[in-house]
């Protein structure tokens, strides 16, 4: 048994200890039973959030208005969560009220699917009052009780339910499905944060089964501006995102290059989802060597150059998804033939140059814009031809180019 596991039981029994009754719940008991790696525990218990207070020395009142208190255990961290049921939802997440009871099942019935309505005890016993399990071994999403009401509640539940099924690969139940199609209107009430990181999610799992989701079910407009409603360039972004590695900004590229979106609706999309900076400057960076067609009989000094001027990540996923677009049973040798042309770049930077400005100094050369001209060209010199990066054939060059200006 994992550590993380083991201590999480020791939580349970502590509670337990206490009088109080306690299982691991949700995701971490579904993906026990699907014998998948665990990175988060989650428990449930009929004790107050004051008495797991009070029971445990290192806590945090991460959600102690709707009964969640976190509590850290030999160098883990574990949500701990009063039974609850919730009251009216006012804004399409959050209940108005919670209440806190003493039955698990309760508790379960509020959750948002089958396979994460199921709760594990220490003596092994499985608490799946509304079919998780069975749900989970027939490879079926299904809402707990009336979809309808549980998406009504919290409408990212209908994008939880796309994300799980891509994930794992299951099909959603017919009513479920229906109900995702009617109520994802309510994807407005939705900040776009927590719209983004599901998108995410998905576009690193199967992203092909979640994109063919959104579109049937009429959700893609709550991720992309105005997307589309024909069939066939989602199909073949579909089809597209499959073949790729999993790498966000390269399928969030294929995506948009399959969708024939121009850079203006691109940085809508981009600035809407409210990206990370960091993740908008890759798909941007990607999006802008679109018109870059890569080709294995580029010269050595072609690929120096690009990799130099756009980084080694940038030219990869241009590689990636050339291939992908026109040739995917080429992955591989696009594989092998950035990894082989990674090994022999000779600078990536200024500062891989085998001599440094203060070098150039020492020769003569005044410090000020100067300096950075004769760096620049140096690095220019050393891309065309990589034997110069050592410290005496380069402080030659600039005796040459000096000698001859």
């Amino acid at each position: 048994m994992e550590r993380i596991e083991a201590v999480a039981w020791k939580v349970v029994e502590s509670l337990e200890a206490a009088g109080f009754e306690a299982y691991l719940v949700g995701g971490c008991v579904r993906d026990k039973l699907l014998e998948r790696n665990i990175y988060d525990y989650d428990i449930t218990t009929s004790a107050l959030p004051e008495e797991v207070q009070a029971l445990f020395p290192h806590t945090v009142p991460t959600g102690i208005k709707h009964g969640t208190v976190s509590v850290r255990e030999e160098g883990f961290q574990y949500e701990v969560t009063t039974f609850r049921t919730d009251g009216e939802y006012e804004d399409g997440r959050h209940p108005a009220e919670v209440k806190f009871v003493r039955s698990l099942e309760e508790d379960l019935a509020r959750r948002d699917l089958t396979i994460n309505a199921m709760a594990l005890g220490r003596d092994g016993t499985l608490h799946d009052p509304f079919g998780g399990q069975f749900d989970l071994f027939a490879k079926r999403i299904k809402a707990v009780g009336d979809p309808v009401k549980r998406f009504e509640e919290d409408a990212l539940r209908m994008l939880r339910a796309i994300r799980f099924a891509a994930q794992l690969q299951f099909e959603i139940e017919e009513e479920t499905l229906q109900a995702i199609s009617e109520e994802a209107f309510r994807l407005q009430q939705i900040s776009r944060e927590r719209i983004r990181d599901e998108w995410l999610k998905m576009l690193l799992s199967h992203a092909d089964t979640a994109i063919q989701l959104l579109w049937e079910t009429d959700t893609l407009r709550h991720i992309f501006s105005r997307p589309t409603v024909e069939p066939e360039p989602w199909e073949r972004a579909a089809a597209w995102t499959a073949d790729a590695p999993p790498d966000i900004a390269l399928r969030f590229c294929l995506v948009f290059a399959a969708l024939e979106i121009d850079e203006p609706r691109m940085d809508k999309t981009l600035q809407g989802l409210k990206l990370p900076s960091q993740l908008k400057k890759e798909i941007r960076d990607l999006f802008a060597l679109q018109k870059t067609e890569p080709s294995p009989d580029w010269p050595d000094s072609t690929w120096r150059q690009l990799f130099y001027i756009h980084g080694y990540e940038t030219i990869w996923r241009r590689c990636m998804m050339r291939a992908v677009i026109h040739e995917p049973d080429k992955l591989p040798f696009w594989r092998e033939q950035v990894a082989q042309r990674r090994e022999q770049q000779p600078i990536w930077v200024l500062s891989d140059l085998a001599l440094t400005g203060e070098d150039l100094i020492e020769h003569g050369i005044a410090e000020g814009p100067a300096l950075g001209h004769w760096l620049k060209r140096l690095a220019q010199a050393v891309l065309q031809d990589p034997s110069h990066n050592e410290k005496t054939a380069l402080l030659q060059l600039v005796q040459d180019w000096q000698a001859n200006s």
